[in-house]
């Protein structure tokens, strides 16, 4: 209960306001006097501490784990120091203007030193291994061009859509002109992407043979397409297209070519010929005994506390004082004989093992919730020899819909294989992954502590996200992480993918066909004709999808039906985190579930801000009619409705101690929101857009709670007045209400058609 109020304690910093007070003080002096395992599930918010005037206080817990759990700390802080330095270059007038200020990258530089200086071999091990994945497994020019023209498309799409919400009831002249400034901008955009892939001569840097070869095949298209020079009144400019329909046109056939080219690429290659150095490595696991790969300072700290994990306290009053005093006498021996053999200190042993990331909170979670044990972590012992292309639908990572997204795989010392995909994405995409795994963590010892939830057997497992660099990270999957996506083309075939494009033309072919409507009718008949036509598509589309797919996966009934309840439970979770932080962009590709467990993942779980708000949805989360039709009404009823209320009152319970939680959550997730959609801040203006947005974090998660308090049961004040009513409301009323408008077809309509509510 005490390492429940630590969030408190790190919300509780932001009443000294800008200068270093009290209460940044009590937390220097007392922070590192506690176990530094307590502050593992709370390390990115501890990384954006040093960002603000609490910095010193933060540096120096910080310093205590990267000597007592170094592996737990390295990704993250590796990543957040070069994501510092970077902005810190980009902004280098400004800095130079005082160069003795303690900025966050020079606070990241003394913990990654002094996490250099006491584990130095375990560093050489880590530095050469991510050395190697960032530069071996860098994506392909065609990938990273796919993306920039697939992010144009949805642009534009995206604007048209707010075009015929907004449109104006005066003539066509002031449309005119703003297609003509939106088609400039866009040809200015491409002007920049043929800058940067194909006229990139600035940079000085040797080309190699790929990049010769892609800038030798594209550049000429691109230019004839794109960047056509028409000589004018103004002097030249860049003539792409006449319209946007036609750039949209020239934008398509270039996206299927790319992906044309993507798909030939080999499924499978050998490690040796992409990474050698990987291919080499080889490691051996030291044996099981306790402290066998724990640093020196934390077996001080163990013998001078009187082991704080409450298992060893478990354990040793629930024996005798004769068993306790040989445990003691022998654990104290084989530390003695380490210490002497450098095991459990600097010069190597049990402690320079690389284990398989992701082990430690909260990216990993565990029943008995105590400190982590290095000596039962799996270790890495060599990594596969081969490395994978897959489709990124099936686990429902990517940005572009064709990519091919490199599949890492470790053998671990347990005999294990952990796959791991790597993605190169902007940095708010990583701490999304980070924050999701938070919420889950802290979602899950919710659960666990509840009565209502425990007797339904709910729970809910994070999922591991590893960043490499600013741009790269590796995110766990498993061959049997499936996505609705990769299931729909598996059982309808390839062709249906079309179906998007379909929606999109029938509705901007009825458009035209309105356009001397007035405004209001021309609402109501839009809405009409994508009913309609969302209504055709669900008869050419199997309702049945997901059920004929696993049923070919799990041919037992009994097991079926199993799977079946398992994932009614994890789509009533993932369904709540959906409403109570309004995320929308639940598309198939990101919907991805485990077809072995029936574990439903938060892949890209983003939260949908409209000017820094949350807000509620048309749609609360996807239920569309494939997964209603998978889990039935009897589960519907008997375990989703009752699932997803007991989670949300089980939340709800825990208000007080929810609340600093959800405020550092979505405190750093709007800070990186807002970042990634402008330029690179210094620390000082961060501070500054900090206290502007502080209003905003708070009606945030007064939002949250708010659909918690919502969804939960309703208490019944009087129940003989209840039971006497002619009709009396279900305790769960609302959460109905919620499961009505989620599976209402007018609403599904209405949604994006990357969506494809038709699933």
């Amino acid at each position: 209960q005490s390492r429940d109020n630590i969030p408190h304690c790190l919300s509780m910093l932001v009443k000294d306001g800008i200068q270093y007070g009290s209460i940044c003080r009590a937390l220097e002096s007392r922070g590192p006097v506690l176990p530094s395992w307590v502050w593992l599930p709370w390390l990115p918010q501890l990384l954006s501490s040093l960002c603000r005037v609490e910095a010193p206080a933060t540096r120096a817990i910080l310093v205590g784990i990267a000597k007592d759990h170094p592996q737990a700390l390295y990704y993250s802080l590796r990543s957040f120091f070069l994501e510092k330095r970077d902005t810190e270059r980009a902004g280098n007038q400004e800095a130079k203007q005082d160069d003795n200020a303690q900025t966050s990258a020079k606070q990241a530089e003394i913990v990654m030193s002094t996490l250099r200086k006491v584990h130095p071999v375990l560093w050489m091990k880590l530095e050469s291994i991510l050395e190697d994945l960032i530069s071996r497994f860098r994506r392909s020019n065609e990938a990273e061009l796919l993306d920039m023209v697939a992010l144009l498309l949805h642009k534009i799409s995206s604007k048209r859509e707010e075009k015929e919400n907004n449109k104006k009831a005066d003539g066509t002249e002031d449309d005119v002109a703003d297609e003509n400034s939106q088609l400039t901008s866009y040809i200015s955009t491409l002007s920049k992407v043929n800058q940067k892939y194909f006229n990139n001569s600035k940079s000085g840097a040797p080309k190699g043979r790929r990049t010769m070869l892609f800038e030798r095949k594209f550049a000429s298209l691109f230019e004839q397409d794109f960047l056509q020079k028409k000589s004018g009144a103004d002097g030249e400019e860049f003539v792409g297209a006449a319209n946007i329909d036609e750039l949209v046109e020239k934008l398509k056939k270039w996206k299927a070519m790319l992906e044309h080219r993507i798909s030939l690429s080999p499924n499978t290659s050998q490690l040796q010929e992409v990474a050698p150095s990987l291919s080499w490595h080889s490691s051996q696991a030291p044996d099981l005994w306790s402290g066998a790969c724990e640093s020196q300072s934390l077996t001080i700290s163990n013998s001078e506390q009187e082991y704080h994990s409450t298992i060893d306290n478990v354990l040793y009053e629930a024996t005798r004082s004769s068993a306790l005093a040989a445990a003691k006498a022998s654990t104290s021996a084989v530390l003695t004989a380490a210490k002497e053999e450098g095991l459990g200190g600097h010069e190597g042993g049990g402690c320079n093992a690389v284990e398989i990331p992701g082990q430690y909170a909260p990216t990993a979670s565990s029943v008995l919730d105590c400190r982590p044990f290095p000596e039962l972590h799996a270790k890495l012992v060599r990594f596969h020899q081969t490395v994978t292309l897959g489709d990124p639908s099936r686990s429902g990572e990517g940005s572009a819909k064709n990519e091919k997204v490199r599949q890492l795989s470790m053998i671990g010392s347990d005999g294990k294989t952990y796959r791991f995909l790597l993605h190169l994405a902007i940095p708010y995409g990583t701490r999304v992954g980070e924050r999701s795994a938070q919420l889950q963590y802290v979602m899950g010892k919710i659960i666990r502590k509840d009565i209502q939830c425990s007797r339904r057997c709910l729970s809910v497992q994070p999922n591991a996200v590893i960043p490499v660099a600013q741009r790269m990270r590796m995110s766990a999957t498993e061959s049997s992480h499936k996505s609705l996506d990769a299931v729909f083309r598996h059982v309808q075939g390839p062709n249906f993918s079309k179906l998007v494009y379909r929606f999109q033309e029938q509705v901007a072919e009825r458009l035209r066909e309105l356009e001397e409507v007035n405004e209001d009718e021309k609402s109501e008949a839009t809405k009409e004709a994508k009913l309609k036509i969302f209504q055709g598509i669900c008869q050419d589309v199997m309702p049945n999808v997901l059920s004929k797919y696993m049923m070919d996966s799990i041919p037992s009934t009994e097991k079926l039906f199993h799977f079946r309840k398992i994932f009614a439970s994890q789509l009533a979770a993932n369904s709540l985190l959906q409403h109570a932080f309004a995320v929308v962009e639940r598309t198939p590709h990101r919907f991805v579930f485990c077809d072995r467990t029936g574990q439903v993942l938060t892949q890209e779980f983003k939260f949908q801000y409209n000017q820094g708000l949350l807000e509620r949805q048309v749609v609360p989360f996807r239920l569309t009619r494939s997964l209603v039709e998978f889990i039935g009404p009897f589960l519907l009823e008997g375990v989703f409705i009752p699932a997803f209320a007991s989670i949300s009152s089980a939340m709800n319970a825990k208000r007080s101690t929810l609340e600093p939680v959800l405020h550092l959550l979505l405190r750093d997730d709007i800070l990186a929101w807002y970042i990634s959609k402008s330029e690179a801040r210094n620390d000082q203006k961060m501070q500054k857009l900090e206290i502007q947005l502080s209003d905003r974090i708070w009606r945030n998660v007064s939002f949250a709670q708010r659909q918690f308090e919502e969804c939960s049961v309703r208490r019944v004040e009087n129940a003989t007045e209840e039971v006497v009513s002619n009709n009396p409301d279900p305790i769960d009323i609302k959460v109905r209400n919620l499961v009505d408008v989620a599976t209402d077809s007018k609403n599904l309509s209405l949604m994006s058609p990357t969506y494809q509510a038709w699933l």
